[in-house]
């Protein structure tokens, strides 16, 4: 291998240790005993410097939650993945680093889907379980699931659907979007990687 690819796939390996190191960051903050500890200290030393660069990006706070984590760790996927694609080319070819750059859009778009998924899972679940509406938690939750499911339901014209229905339908959109989602990227980016350039 040569000099130059072997430096770069060592780049592209300290990528994959370092997000591995930040998705480790960003789990022990959901857990408040753990976030005070030495070790949470010193990935916070490592990790928050380039995590904090997204946190600014206001229009990825919806609600209480903030998306910007998925952004931080999809460019350093980003990074990686080129940088890997350099590696087992040879050179830098224009269909892989757009197979690349489409890989690394989808790769958001379906990790927000998955993440919305989830939460209307989580509120169907709690609703089947007569759970209290009116608690933090929950409407914290339909805050979230409500831009996505009046759009969804805006398909449905002169309808009305009981809560759960609601919550059904936004889930079954929103999975099947997915699903074509993913294949339909998936194509694109294999068309791209066939580029002769």
């Amino acid at each position: 291998m040569a000099p130059l690819l072997w430096i770069l796939n060592l780049v592209s390996w300290i990528l994959s240790v370092y997000m591995f190191v930040c998705v480790i960051r960003i789990i022990i903050t959901w857990f408040p005993g753990a976030r005070d500890s030495k070790f949470a200290g010193y990935l916070k030393t490592i990790c928050d410097p380039y995590l904090n660069i997204f946190r600014k990006i206001r229009f990825l706070h919806i609600a209480n939650l903030d998306l910007t984590p998925i952004i931080a760790l999809g460019i350093l996927a980003l990074v990686s993945n080129l940088l890997n694609s350099v590696v087992a080319n040879g050179a830098f070819r224009l269909g892989a680093i757009l197979a690349s750059f489409v890989q690394f859009i989808w790769s958001i778009a379906s990790s927000v889907i998955t993440f919305f998924n989830i939460i209307i899972a989580l509120r169907l679940i709690a609703n089947a379980l007569h759970k209290d509406y009116s608690s933090g938690i929950w409407s914290q939750l339909d805050k979230i699931i409500y831009p996505v499911q009046k759009r969804v339901l805006a398909l449905f014209k002169n309808k009305t659907f009981s809560y759960k229905a609601q919550l059904g339908i936004t889930l079954a959109a929103c999975i099947i979007v997915q699903i074509a989602g993913s294949w339909l990227m998936g194509s694109i980016a294999l068309l791209l990687t066939k580029l002769p350039f």
